[in-house]
């Protein structure tokens, strides 16, 4: 197979989030030297300037993208680097943390394989696909239906994925989609809640049903940490007795932002929700890199009582720490769910009786639910 001309692709657009980016920057160095990253940061001042420089290996650009940044600038930034010579770009969002070398992952694929991450496990989040319900959305014939949400956290793709980066880029910019992403998050369709469900409703239609696709597994290779649901009792049982994630990826509350000190909780709910972001595996992964980071990183330690008991008692693992809040969390899952699963039952009207066919007449046909 011939060695493809890689890099990593990385963009981000706010000053806030610096802190993670120079944790992306720093853990993909140190545990995968040498691979060429590519970064799309605008706002760069001079303190960066004079921090990255220690990062040979980083080719930054200061120039704005043309279409501007957020959810949707994905596939122009990587339209780019495949128009500049790059036979394979990896995309990562700023706010994942590298914990091992990424090579591995993506070096005996097929050109013609396209790689996203799985979608984090979370109750009344729109992940099932049902028949292609995506791609039906936007008028899309389907072509195949995926067991499983898709994430555009991390993604590889290469020169064949080009007329795919392409039609996802199109469709970003659609008025429909635009107009829909001015609407609360909750008020949009599935097929336009995100970047990364137009990218699943192109993935699952025909025009694209033949593209190979590898699933980067939650809780095996990536961690979609996402509050109490983002990260599960059985994938901190099997990330604590063996290899662990490549990939940890801090989806809901960023804790290098959070006003940790100005917004202290006042009901339990929202102080076991901060407690449970002050042991994210994201935060406690991220300690080793704080002397290389230049910034205020007083966010990593702990901020409540009951965090700092549970992470000496853990001893700091980033699997274990949260783990005695994770089974709770899941068992109330478990009991909402069969709750709810029951009172759906208890719903359903009994099926009228309906009176015998006489012979030789029609059978009934039978009735569908949406």
């Amino acid at each position: 197979m011939p060695l493809l001309k890689s890099t990593v692709c990385v963009a981000e657009d706010r000053e806030e989030f610096e802190p993670c980016l120079k944790l992306l920057l720093t853990s993909l160095s140190h545990h995968s030297p040498g691979m060429a990253i590519s970064l799309f940061y605008p706002v760069a001042n001079q303190a960066f300037l004079r921090w990255v420089s220690a990062y040979p290996q980083v080719q930054l650009q200061t120039d704005r993208l043309k279409k501007g940044y957020g959810w949707n600038v994905k596939p122009e930034a990587i339209m780019q680097l495949l128009d500049a010579g790059f036979d394979e770009v990896i995309w990562i969002d700023s706010d994942v943390l590298i914990t091992r070398d990424i090579r591995p992952l993506f070096n005996t694929l097929d050109e013609a394989v396209f790689v996203a991450a799985e979608q984090m496990l979370a109750p009344n989040r729109e992940d099932d696909d049902g028949a292609g319900r995506r791609a039906q959305g936007w008028q899309l014939s389907v072509g195949r239906v995926l067991r499983t949400g898709l994430n555009s956290g991390v993604l590889r793709a290469t020169k064949r994925h080009y007329h795919l980066m392409r039609r996802w880029w199109e469709l970003l910019q659609s008025d429909a989609y635009q107009s829909c992403q001015q609407k609360e998050f909750r008020k949009r369709p599935i097929h336009m809640l995100g970047d990364q469900d137009v990218l699943f409703a192109l993935l699952t239609s025909t025009e694209f049903a033949q593209t190979p696709l590898r699933t980067l597994r939650r809780g095996k290779h990536i961690i979609q940490f996402d509050g109490v649901w983002g990260y599960t009792t059985a994938e901190r049982t099997r990330n604590a007795f063996g290899d662990g994630p490549t990939f940890i990826h801090s989806i809901g509350g960023k804790p290098w932002a959070a006003r940790w000190e100005s917004e202290r909780p006042n009901h339990l709910r929202e102080y076991l929700k901060m407690v449970y972001l002050d042991v994210s595996p994201y935060t406690l992964s991220s300690a080793k890199f704080k002397q290389d980071l230049g910034c205020d990183t007083s966010w990593m330690r702990a901020h409540y009582k009951l965090s700092s008991i549970l992470r000496v008692l853990a001893m700091r693992h980033p699997a274990l720490t949260g783990l005695p809040m994770a089974v709770f969390a899941d068992i109330t899952w478990l009991i909402k769910r069969v709750h709810q699963s029951l009172f759906r039952q208890d719903r359903i009207p009994p099926s009228p009786q309906l009176p015998s066919r006489p012979h030789g007449a029609e059978k009934p046909r039978k009735r569908t639910y949406a």
